[in-house]
């Protein structure tokens, strides 16, 4: 089991702790064909007196991510952000508030993070439970977690091109959006990486392989849909952002002259999906007013 990579996004402000893993099919963050290697994303935002991490990682990380955060947490507080109501984000909840002080813990849902979180094997909801006596907020659009003394900011996003259980986020003070599992098209065919982009260079990503990474798997339903208001939506975000670097929840992430690439080939792929036939099941259209026979 590789050991993961801590790449530097911002220098003492911004990491990501990456873990990458093999695309063979069974990976459901990917499409069942695509072969070679992407990574599961936890970012860490460090201030002098706090820290933040955003998105906790798979299990079968635990042990990196661990090693990962006892070098670059020390003995700050922790603040944990659980920001998709999914594995990806979930798994290493326990352990962590098992090993460091956590404060607080932002969740997607209104609930109590030990009746949400403890759901692994051996982390039973008990006596030694660490997650009980941690305070919860959820996370709605438009508010925001705070850092340390400093008041460092992440804003909360609910994007108009997201799936149900997920949020985004924006880190106002190093330009970076969190966009979940959007934005996470960039795979290699080794487990090296690379896995921060400023350019084109070594970028193995075109608009083709957008599409089929959306359309392909968890965003399927964009096939035939009425596109316009989504890539209207998401103009808009990059209107209000001044956004400089794109860290999504696997794959690559995006700095400099990629954030305006990645930005066009989403869009593009989006219009082009308006364009497809679709291929759910036709169930019709709601209505707002009940229907009379």
């Amino acid at each position: 089991m590789s050991t993961g990579q801590v790449v530097t996004v911002d220098e003492r402000r911004l990491y990501a702790l990456v873990h990458p893993y093999e695309l063979d099919g069974r990976p459901s963050s990917h499409p069942v064909e695509v072969r070679g290697h992407s990574t599961m994303n936890c970012y860490l935002l460090l201030e002098d007196d706090a820290a933040l991490l955003y998105s906790t990682g798979y299990s079968v990380h635990e042990e990196a991510l661990l090693a990962q955060l006892s070098d670059l947490v020390g003995d700050r507080k922790l603040t944990l952000v659980i920001p998709r109501v999914e594995f990806p984000s979930m798994c290493n909840a326990r352990p962590i508030a098992d090993r460091h002080d956590v404060e607080r813990i932002y969740l997607r849902l209104p609930t109590n993070a030990s009746d949400l979180l403890n759901f692994r094997e051996g982390h039973a909801i008990d006596a030694t439970d660490s997650l009980r006596s941690i305070p919860t907020s959820t996370m709605p659009d438009g508010g925001h977690a705070r850092i340390g003394a400093s008041g460092r900011r992440l804003d909360f996003i609910f994007p108009e091109l997201r799936l149900l259980p997920c949020n985004w986020a924006f880190d106002v003070d190093t330009h970076t959006l969190f966009p979940g599992d959007v934005f996470a098209w960039i795979w290699h065919d080794r487990p090296d990486g690379p896995w921060l982009l400023d350019d084109r260079t070594d970028d193995p990503t075109t608009p083709e392989r957008v599409a089929t990474f959306l359309l392909r798997n968890r965003y399927w339903w964009l096939a035939g849909a009425d596109v316009e208001p989504l890539r209207e939506s998401v103009a808009q975000l990059f209107e209000r952002y001044d956004i400089r670097v794109i860290a999504p929840d696997h794959g690559a992430i995006l700095r400099g002259a990629a954030v305006d690439d990645h930005r066009e080939m989403l869009d593009a792929a989006l219009a082009e999906a308006g364009r497809q036939e679709p291929v759910g099941v036709e169930v019709g259209r709601w209505t707002s007013t009940p229907v009379v026979s």
